[in-house]
């Protein structure tokens, strides 16, 4: 008889099972949030702003799609010539996804049916700052892991495209809570923005830098 405990299937890993909670949320998000802009349904509820509203659901789309393969592939081990490939398109999708919710947090477009689309970032308020910040942080993640893929510091890569993924993770976070019927009684929206993607990587940096402060 073979010595040892069998392997656990890495699905019910503790990073397995953060990954499936993090699928399942995040296609729960897209069906309530991402679904009816792509169906046209709520043309109405974006009339001043909808071509930029779309554009950010299908290269937010994209971006959940390829960051969760990309884990899938990089866990497994598997079909690594499709990591970069699909590493490119979660890039390209995520940086027009992070740049197009930044100008739309930053501008006026829920405040007046028949004003025109423009982005004021000196009128916006705290809400879209919050989330502003939140696509700038992933910018400045999926910078980094790009940077230190080029210059073959595949550690450095791996570790940031994980912060870049926990930051896609927070949007969903943060969209969801505001699903919540009760969501005017846990605080501003501002601020459940701030810590809906701050504890995260808070808690991702704790975890990808655990072994670095270990016993020798």
């Amino acid at each position: 008889m073979p010595n040892g405990h069998p392997q656990r299937h890495w699905i019910l890993t503790p990073p397995g099972i953060l990954w499936s909670l993090a699928v399942f949320t995040g296609g729960i998000a897209w069906w309530l949030i991402a679904l009816p802009v792509l169906t046209l349904s709520n043309v109405d509820k974006h009339a001043t702003h909808f071509p930029y509203v779309l554009l950010h659901a299908l290269t937010g789309t994209v971006m959940l799609v390829n960051g969760a393969l990309n884990i899938f592939l990089g866990v497994t081990r598997r079909h690594a010539r499709l990591h970069k490939p699909l590493g490119l398109a979660y890039l390209i999708g995520g940086s027009i996804a992070a740049i197009s919710a930044i100008a739309l947090a930053l501008s006026n477009g829920h405040s007046k049916a028949s004003a025109e689309f423009a982005v004021d970032p000196m009128r916006s308020n705290d809400l879209g700052w919050a989330l502003a910040t939140l696509g700038m942080a992933w910018l400045v993640a999926a910078g980094m892991g790009y940077r230190a893929a080029l210059n073959r510091q595949f550690s450095s890569h791996q570790a940031w495209m994980i912060r870049s993924y926990v930051l896609v993770w927070s949007f969903v976070l943060c969209r969801l809570i505001g699903k919540v019927p009760s969501f005017p009684e846990l605080g501003s929206g501002a601020t459940i923005t701030w810590l809906s993607w701050i504890v995260p990587l808070l808690i991702c940096e704790v975890a990808l830098q655990w072994q670095n402060g270990r016993r020798r």
